[in-house]
């Protein structure tokens, strides 16, 4: 149950990164509001996880998913570059995520 928090707060909070990029450094309100609006139950539901997984598994988890899925939203919705070095680096962070959670 536990995880399903921590995913569904990724989640919401690759959804809040989507409409923080469109917020246009939050020139564009209706953007800048979602974005607020999105990070608050992220934050919420990364709380309650805290109270079962050490806040460095839960955050590296949070972060490492989220950049990520992130650039993701990056290459396929804004069209931006994906290179050798940024899939290198994606990889390192995947695997330290996943040994993190293991051991």
């Amino acid at each position: 149950m536990v995880y399903a928090a921590l995913f569904t707060a990724i989640i919401i909070a690759t959804i809040g990164d989507y409409f923080l990029k469109k917020s246009e450094g939050f020139r564009i309100k209706r953007f800048a509001f979602f974005t607020i609006l999105l990070y608050i139950p992220t934050f919420y539901l990364l709380s309650i996880v805290m109270l079962e997984i050490p806040v460095g598994i839960t955050y590296a988890t949070w972060s490492g998913i989220g950049v990520l899925l992130t650039t993701l939203l990056g290459v396929f919705i804004f069209k931006e570059k994906m290179n050798l070095k940024i899939v290198s680096a994606l990889t390192v962070i995947i695997v330290g995520v996943v040994l993190l959670n293991l051991f």
